[in-house]
């Protein structure tokens, strides 16, 4: 991402509600220049909705089962799709 700091968090591994826990932590933390990148086991549904629901965006993909690949940055401040295909090579 030009000109964008990826703050990478690989929840895989992490038990229930870390995951949860750590994404918001880092989310409050985003601003134009920051995308936080979400590695976690399965599409994280309410945390998706609790960053619409903060104007934040995502895009998401599933780059091999049980490994979802999500960027979350503020609305506008980037192309996450393009950045997310680099990652997912989709």
């Amino acid at each position: 991402m030009s000109g964008i700091e990826l703050i990478e968090l690989d929840a895989r591994e992490l038990a229930h509600p870390e995951p949860l826990e750590r994404s918001l932590e880092i989310m409050r933390r985003l601003d134009a220049t920051k995308a936080l990148h979400l590695v976690i086991h399965r599409f994280p549904k309410p945390l998706l909705l609790i960053a619409e629901r903060h104007g934040l965006a995502y895009e998401a993909c599933e780059k091999r089962e049980g490994e979802w690949h999500i960027l979350i940055a503020k609305k506008g401040c980037c192309d996450l799709k393009t950045e997310l295909e680099r990652h997912c090579r989709v």
